[in-house]
């Protein structure tokens, strides 16, 4: 879905959202938004829909999730991979493996592919809390287009995620925890809860009083904190949910990765690492940075999943619950596309029309003076029919100079590019350069490798800030060997002429 899109993550007392706009090659992290739940008689929607108006959100092109714990979460296997066969028998499988009615209920799944066939991951929820959710979004005019399982939605940060696998990403929110179990093949298992944190949240409230504008990093939990007991129940069940994921996987779980209001308290990675003897990390995503991945990790994977969704995606917009809006977002992407191509059009027959008309005139002048020319040559002929096959050389000759002469004036030379690249960058900054490609006259690739992703961020700016290109695109990043960041960049030379 191109364009515009919001993922949108609510919390028992903010709003998060993450807006991205997704182009034909990439995804661009546009601005990340945080604002307190209002305390008015309307709950949350109020202050969704002010929000929405101050920031000017596209209120269709939304992700959001359902923050119940489902009724049923089953894995359904297939011998084959094809969504289209697979919805052909989906619900069928569904009842017979159901000790419900599955009509009742409103249920999806998300696709997983195995060495043989595929696996879906069916989740159910109960029909009123998909209607409740709608319609106190609808209320305000806001109507999302997808909605889905939060765990789910997560699958689509794999990328971000360390190759190290299994691995279990835990996002601790203040109203649901997410579990997320990734393999070399990407999402595996999900599963999640919401009586851990309320336990929690409930005896917080009564040993401390939290300014959740401040996040959770106003908190510390370790070294005999009064943290501790009420984190109990979270810590519980996190290691029963490692235990019954390693049994699924027949591997030990090494390596967590967490994320979510929670994660922010301080200590949290150090305490995990001692009482689940593993390796716990915060989550990292490069266009969030290190401060703000843990906080906007679901808001973003929301906007990721919903703007990428394809068959094999869950969606419970269907049904009678069935998205019925327009694709604004689509027709402003395609907008701006065709109307140039439609004054391309018209310049095009303008010009070609203005061309013929110039032409005719001039050829027919010239067909006049051959006519004469020929006349004063060959007086004697009386009758000229065709005046120009008496003189078709010197036509010839004549058409040829209403041939433009194109030419290549002020253009630089490869050294001189290179020269201007080098003298942009920083001297205290280490990249090794892989590869340049002069794709025309004035474009320049640039693929190479330096120390981090902040490092690129750095060149693209110094190629900015050096007055010396038209443009400076960053086309893509990627982990390199060594822990280093290979990059590649464009940039389009200022003419000197």
């Amino acid at each position: 879905m191109y364009g515009k899109f919001v993922g949108l993550d609510i919390g028992s007392k903010d709003i998060k959202i993450s807006l991205i706009k997704r182009g034909l090659r990439d995804v661009q992290l546009l601005q990340t938004i945080r604002t307190e739940i209002s305390p008015s008689p309307q709950g949350d929607s109020d202050s969704i829909s002010e929000v929405f108006k101050a920031y000017s959100l596209p209120k269709g092109d939304i992700a959001a999730s359902i923050a119940h714990n489902p009724t049923s979460i089953r894995v359904v296997n297939f011998p084959f991979s094809d969504p289209k066969k697979i919805d052909q028998v989906y619900e069928y499988e569904l009842e017979n493996l159901s000790t419900f009615d599955p009509k009742e209920k409103i249920h999806g799944y998300h696709l997983v592919k195995n060495g043989v066939g595929s696996e879906a991951l069916v989740c159910v929820f109960e029909k009123d809390q998909m209607s409740e959710l709608v319609g106190s979004l609808n209320e305000h005019g806001i109507d999302p287009k997808i909605i889905t399982y939060t765990p789910l939605a997560f699958s689509a940060l794999d990328e971000f995620l360390p190759s190290e696998r299994p691995l279990l990403l835990v996002d601790i929110g203040d109203n649901e925890i997410s579990y997320i179990l990734f393999d070399e093949n990407g999402i595996r298992r999900v599963r999640s809860s919401t009586n851990p944190v309320e336990l929690f949240m409930a005896k917080l409230n009564q040993i401390t009083e939290i300014d959740h504008n401040q996040d959770f990093s106003q908190l510390e939990i370790g070294n005999g904190s009064n943290l501790e007991e009420p984190f109990a129940p979270i810590l519980g069940e996190l290691k029963k949910t490692i235990q019954f994921f390693e049994l699924e996987v027949k591997e030990e779980i090494k390596n967590i990765e967490i994320s979510g209001s929670l994660s922010l308290i301080r200590g949290m990675g150090d305490f995990l690492k001692d009482q689940l003897n593993k390796d716990v990390r915060k989550i990292y995503i490069p266009d969030l940075g290190a401060d703000k991945s843990p906080l906007y990790a679901k808001s973003y994977a929301l906007a990721l999943y919903g703007s990428s969704f394809k068959n094999g995606y869950l969606n419970f917009r269907k049904n009678e619950f069935k998205y019925s809006g327009v694709d604004n977002e689509l027709r402003k992407v395609l907008m701006v596309p065709s109307i140039l191509i439609g004054v391309l059009l018209l310049f095009l027959i303008y010009t070609s029309a203005s061309s013929y008309y110039d032409l005719k005139s001039k050829v027919d002048n010239m067909e006049a003076q051959i006519t004469q020319v020929v006349k004063d040559t060959f007086p004697e002929v009386k009758v000229i029919p065709k005046p120009a096959l008496y003189m078709k050389s010197e036509v010839g000759k004549v058409r040829e100079k209403l041939d433009l002469i194109e030419g290549v004036q002020g253009g630089q030379t490869p050294l001189d590019a290179l020269k201007d690249i080098s003298s942009s960058l920083p001297e205290s900054l280490q990249l090794t350069v892989n590869e340049i490609k002069f794709e025309s006259a004035d474009k320049i690739k640039i693929n190479g490798v330096c120390g981090s992703y902040q490092e690129v961020a750095e060149i693209e700016e110094a190629l900015n800030k050096s007055g010396m290109f038209e443009t400076v695109t960053r086309n893509q990043t990627g982990n390199a060997q060594d822990g280093k960041t290979k990059f590649e960049i464009s940039v389009v030379l200022k003419s000197k002429a």
